[in-house]
């Protein structure tokens, strides 16, 4: 079986989309556990409806602890499935997926988790964009860079995830990256899954485009405190080579530049802070590459407006 877990804040406009793309799956042995969290509109009231449509096979649960990954851990606690598939709200699932992915793991029962690319859909008002995800069969350099999936477009083994104490209830970003990193820590083998099964629903309030100066910092250090923790975790196991060294102070870098123009002061300390060992060559032209891609994002959301 396959338990899948929907942490729900607030999502009456969208939640009804996510569960129905779970409903037609291909793979029928499911369970559906919708945790409502700590909703004002009316979410509760359509979760419950579903739970009324399909007893025994949806679940509502209720956590009061702010936060989706509170949510995931209430609905982990109450799953029954060998496999656990974590849901958005705002997210679905193509007709295949769970399928799809459950085929893997009989392939290689030794998984843990199978991670998978996605389609991330961007939209502003009348200006959708929609962007291809895939991930890296690095299974290091892949959680360095962030591809190695993410929350929705991942299966989770049941097991594994008790075993690495669920979801870190106390941060507020990369969740997903940070669990996956307590997984590899536990042993736990990762398979990558190149197919794209999951579409990704982002709006101009999203976390990774917020314009709040303070809440960027803080996502910003996040980010390059996890490759600090991954650097020395890879020291420790002797398993840090030139290729991943380079490519933390790559996706350091990178990352600082990003937000540059976001908080141009606290970047300068960053770069300061940080000894990268990239050639003066490269570090210019990723900077130029970043400096580019800056601009087209500011030309077209002037245009949208």
């Amino acid at each position: 079986m396959i338990s899948v877990i929907i942490p729900c804040h607030n999502a009456a406009r969208f939640v009804e989309r996510a569960i129905r793309s779970v409903l037609v799956q291909s793979y029928k042995h499911i369970e559906i556990i919708l945790v409502n969290n700590n909703s004002t509109d009316n979410t509760l009231e359509i979760l419950e409806r579903y739970a009324s449509s399909y007893p025994g096979k949806v679940w509502v649960l209720d956590e009061k602890k702010p936060g989706a990954p509170a949510a995931r851990n209430t609905g982990l606690k109450k799953a029954r499935g060998e496999w656990i598939q974590y849901l958005d709200a705002d997210d679905e699932l193509m007709p295949n997926k769970l399928s799809h992915q459950f085929n893997i793991t009989a392939l290689h029962p030794e998984t843990g988790v199978i991670a998978g690319g996605c389609i991330l859909n961007y939209y502003n008002t009348g200006n959708p964009e929609e962007i291809r995800r895939t991930v890296d069969h690095h299974i290091w350099r892949g959680l360095i860079n962030s591809k190695l999936g993410i929350t929705s477009s991942n299966l989770w083994n049941r097991a594994a995830l008790n075993g690495a104490g669920g979801w870190d209830e106390n941060i507020t970003s990369s969740q997903e990256y940070d669990l996956l990193f307590r997984l590899l820590k536990n042993g736990v083998v990762i398979i990558t899954d190149p197919d794209v099964n999951t579409i990704i629903h982002f709006s101009d309030n999203s976390i990774s485009k917020s314009k709040d100066k303070e809440k960027i910092k803080r996502i910003l250090d996040n980010r390059i405190n996890f490759r600090v923790r991954i650097r020395t975790e890879l020291k420790l196991i002797g398993m840090l080579t030139a290729e991943l060294e380079e490519c933390i102070d790559n996706y350091i870098y990178m990352e600082i530049m990003r937000n540059y123009f976001d908080v141009p002061a606290y970047a300068k300390v960053l770069l300061k802070k940080f000894p990268y060992r990239i050639p003066f060559h490269r570090a210019a032209l990723l900077k130029s590459k970043m400096q580019v891609k800056r601009l087209r994002t500011r030309i077209r959301n002037y245009i949208i407006r």
